[in-house]
This record gives C-alpha cells, structure tokens and sequence, in this order.
C-alpha cells in the first residue's frame, strides 16, 4: 500500500519531478550542516539561510571564474568541429587504404568494415543519448530555479513531515515503516552525499591532468568526466573517450598518456577515493547494477541512468523488506 501511495504521488507532480529530485538532493547535501548549526544554538531558519548565503556565494564565485572559460572552450569547440571532421575523414581514408593494401580476402575485409562501421554508429549513438540528455537536464531552467525553494521548506519543516507522516500509518506499521525508512534515508545519503563527491574529485582530477598535457578543452574534459562518473562502470568510459579521441586526433603519443592519465585517475577512483567516501553502503551486486544500468538507459537514456543505483538499491531494500513479511 506505501508504495502504491508512493507511486501515485510521484504520477501526480510528474510535471515537476525534477525539481524535487534536486530539492531532495540539496536536502542531502544541507540538512547536514543545517543539523550541525542549530546544534550549535541557531535557530533552524536562520541555519538554513547561513548555509544558503555561503551555497550562493561559492556557487557565485565557480560561476564567475568558470563559465566565461566554459562559453570560451565551448565556442572554441564549435569553432574547431570543421577541422576535427576533416581529420576524422583523413584517419578514416588511411584505414581503408591500408586494408587495401594488407591482401586481406573480400569477405574479411567486407565483415570488418561493418564491424567498424557498426562501432562507429553504436559510439556516435552513446555519445549523442548523453549530449541529448545533458541538454535535456539544462532544458529545465525553471525546476532548478524551483529546487532551492522546495528545499528550503524541507530543511525547515522535514520533522513536522516526518511526524505528520508516520501519524498516517497504522500504529501496528509504524515499527515497520521506521526501519524501511530509515534504510532508504542511509541509501540516498550515501549515495547522494557520496557520489558527488567521488564526482567533483575525478572532474578536478581529469580536468587538471588534460591541462597538464595540454589537451585542448580540459575544462570540459573535467566537467563531461565527473558528470558521467555518476554513472557506476560504463561512466569511466564514456566520460574518457572525448578526451582520448581529441587527443588521438593530434597524435598517437598525446592519445597513449590521455588513457594512460584516465587508467590511473580511474584506479586511484576505485581503490582509493570510493572506498574511503562510499564504503559498500548502496549493497547492490555489480551485476544488478550493470543491468539496472541498462534497463533504466535504454528506457529512459542519461537520466534514467543516473536514477538506476539508487532506484535499484531502494527497489532491493522494499522487495526484502516485503519477503520478510510474507
């Protein structure tokens, strides 16, 4: 029945489920610090707009320095696509010249050329959903504008929610409903909290190792890669592959050190920084994961893949909450 109830109420504010997924996710991100000053004798409201007041100004400061550098990179890649197009061709041309030039029999070189082709098409495919879907998320100014507002009334009023929630549930539920609760809240704040921390470490990561090797658009680099690290095993890779195909475009030297800067940083990623942030907290299998992950893109693209951990995990949580029951 909750989440029947649940489910319902997700259908009735479709319109606006944007803004509160980012509400509940600047809730996350707050509500500890929020907690941490009303501890120290604020008051809840004023705690709330002491950690507004310094969101807006780090957001402020990011903003001044970073996107005039962005909109320039930006106008740079447009600028440069011509030239990128006609080396693309180029490298393209040398392909076919040197199957020609290798003896192979027709039928092989006929099976490789659409398998390459079929590689092209399924890269260009990956790499457009996510555009698509990055641009699809930017679409919606108004629910992020929205967000901040929604949160606010969360931070200042979640006990009052909380307590007129739990008085809906049957008194014999309650037990109940606190423990699946309290469950799901632990999944989102690891996985909120976390993940994007693992992310802006792996953005700044990337981004200063393109600097370094003088790749161009390493601001973007960073960005596109942190981004896409929300997204558990395939992130990785479509989050370097921009970064390996510029570079490979320039040199075979230059594309060689740009993988092996994304092997290291996706190593330290793995056996140093998620460890040490996320722990096993979400306590999903790779494989659920990996098919989450594949399900929820192919039905949903970029933002269903972004939801599938967390989705998964509370899905994982309600089913073995629900066999205990039976």
């Amino acid at each position: 029945m909750l989440v029947i109830i649940s489910l319902y109420g997700m259908f009735l504010v479709r319109g606006i489920i944007v803004s509160f997924l980012l509400a509940g996710v600047l809730f996350y991100l707050f509500n500890p610090l929020v907690d941490r000053l009303e501890s120290r004798g604020t008051g809840r409201t004023g705690a709330i707009l002491l950690v507004y007041a310094a969101a807006a100004i780090i957001t402020t400061a990011t903003a001044l320095y970073g996107i005039p550098r962005l909109v320039g990179q930006l106008n740079g890649l447009v600028a440069a696509v011509p030239a990128y197009t006609g080396q693309v061709q180029k490298v393209s041309r040398d392909i076919e010249v040197h199957y020609a030039r290798a003896g192979l029999p027709d039928e092989i070189r006929r099976i490789a050329d659409e398998r390459i082709g079929w590689l092209e098409r399924r890269v260009l495919a990956l790499v457009g959903r996510v555009i698509s879907g990055i641009v699809g998320l930017l679409e919606q100014f108004f629910s992020i504008l929205l967000a901040p507002v929604l949160a606010f009334y969360l931070l200042r009023d979640f006990g009052r929610f909380k307590e007129d929630f739990f008085s809906l549930v049957p008194r014999r539920w309650q037990n109940d409903v606190v423990i699946l609760c309290g469950e799901i809240n632990r999944v989102l704040d690891s996985y909120i909290r976390g993940y994007l921390l693992v992310c802006v470490i792996v953005g700044v990561l990337t981004g200063t190792a393109m600097f370094l090797l003088g790749v161009e658009f390493a601001l973007l680099l960073g960005l596109f890669a942190g981004l896409t690290e929300l997204i558990p095993y395939f992130g990785p890779f479509i989050g370097a592959l921009p970064a390996v195909s510029l570079a490979l475009l320039k040199s075979k030297w230059l594309a060689l050190k740009v993988i092996l800067a994304f092997l290291i940083i996706q190593q330290l990623e793995g056996n140093i920084i998620s460890p040490k942030v996320l722990g096993d907290r979400v306590g999903l299998h790779p494989l659920a994961v990996i098919l989450a992950l594949l399900v929820a893109g192919e039905m949903f693209g970029l933002p269903g893949m972004l939801l599938a951990v967390p989705a998964a995990a509370i899905l994982k949580i309600l089913v073995a909450f629900a066999w205990k029951k039976i």
